[in-house]
């Protein structure tokens, strides 16, 4: 895979098109990664970053998709991923969530019931979308963004040599105090992120399922998004499922 294969949501959001390997269909050997002339072997945390938010800006695509949480509840989207912004779209009540990609800023936005798109107060980061345990800090990733990341150790997560990288909070905003990524040194994409709070208590969990070719690019199409409690997250206290289902239009 190469890094065009875009959080969640990443996402949500983080974002939540980041590379990842199906499990059922292996996409095609890559070089490993490279940005500004290094190989990601050779890149300190913050240029490996750098790298997984440039993937943010590749794609001029729609995808449908959903949030579902257990067996009854199920949130329809639309994802639009443009070079400039990536847009979720929900409908009753309609609401769009805007994230700017424009010269690296990734400010997000919100418009709902057809009103005018203003910024997120960031009161709001902390904040679950739809029901869900995914918050609009997971959609913003702004964790990719904050200073300072040094990389922990190199690891093997599904059998994919791995980078963790480690980021603290540098605002107080928000529901994270560190957050800790694990980068696939081959494509650059985040396979898994783990989330703390000021206590030091692991409380949301991201991680990479599965993915599958949409026309000419390999995504992420499943990533399971948990929110967990106890000292080392050992409680899964809820769990959604994003999914992309099929290219709009198709």
């Amino acid at each position: 895979m190469t890094t065009k294969s875009l959080s969640f949501l990443l996402i949500l959001l983080s974002g939540f098109t980041l590379t990842g390997r199906s499990q059922d269909v292996a996409p095609p050997a890559t070089e490993p990664s490279t940005f500004a002339g290094k190989t990601i072997d050779e890149m300190n945390a913050d240029e490996v970053l750098r790298l997984v938010r440039y993937s943010y800006t590749l794609f001029n695509r729609d995808f449908t998709g959903a949030l579902q949480m257990g067996i009854t509840k199920k949130v329809p989207f639309l994802l639009s991923l443009k070079p400039e912004a990536i847009r979720f779209i929900f409908d009753e009540p309609q609401q769009v969530i805007y994230l700017d990609t424009k010269n690296n800023s990734f400010s997000l936005f919100e418009g709902v019931g057809g009103k005018e798109m203003k910024p997120v107060d960031p009161a709001k980061y902390g904040e679950a979308v739809r029901g869900t345990d995914v918050t609009y800090d997971d959609l913003s990733m702004r964790f990719l963004y904050w200073p300072d990341a040094r990389i922990v150790k190199q690891e093997k997560l599904k059998g994919r040599d791995c980078i963790n990288v480690r980021v603290r909070n540098p605002d107080g905003r928000g529901a994270y105090e560190t957050v800790d990524i694990w980068i696939d040194k081959e494509s650059g994409g985040m396979l898994k992120m783990v989330g703390w709070n000021r206590e030091g208590r692991p409380i949301r969990r991201f991680e990479v399922l599965h993915g599958k070719k949409f026309g000419d690019i390999w995504m992420v199409d499943e990533m399971r998004i948990e929110s967990v409690s106890g000292a080392t997250g050992g409680t899964v206290d809820s769990s959604t499922r994003m999914r992309l289902i099929k290219e709009a239009g198709e």
